[in-house]
């Protein structure tokens, strides 16, 4: 319940507030349902990556991948080991990796907020 809870309301406040909103609503999330830290963190992680992912893959798909290549290009002229990688799956594992790590962290600090006061 808690992955769906987070990705809808994520999905609603990244249309109209920025990226790093993922934070506060997994860390209240987290602290308001969550069982456990390990199914805080892999509900929220898992929640924030499928939307991520998602999302850019529709944005990639809707402008043929020129959003992709010219994003890459800025990154792979400062880092020679990004030259012989495929752009568009790198940039969007990255971009992944760093929207799930964010919330799942969030959400993990909210459950542990919450044992604070038990």
């Amino acid at each position: 319940m808690n992955y769906i809870i987070i990705l809808i309301i994520s999905a609603i406040a990244q249309y109209f507030l920025p990226w790093w909103v993922i934070a506060p609503i997994s860390f209240l999330i987290g602290a308001w349902k969550s069982a456990s830290a390990l199914k805080a963190y892999a509900a929220a992680a898992g929640a924030i990556a499928t939307l991520w992912l998602g999302y850019a893959t529709f944005l990639n798909m809707s402008n043929d991948g020129i959003m992709v290549q010219k994003i890459g290009g800025l990154f792979s002229e400062n880092l020679k080991f990004l030259k012989n990688m495929p752009i568009t799956p790198t940039f969007l594992a990255i971009m992944t990796i760093i929207g799930s790590q964010v919330a799942g962290l969030s959400a993990t600090a909210g459950y542990h907020f919450k044992a604070l006061f038990k």
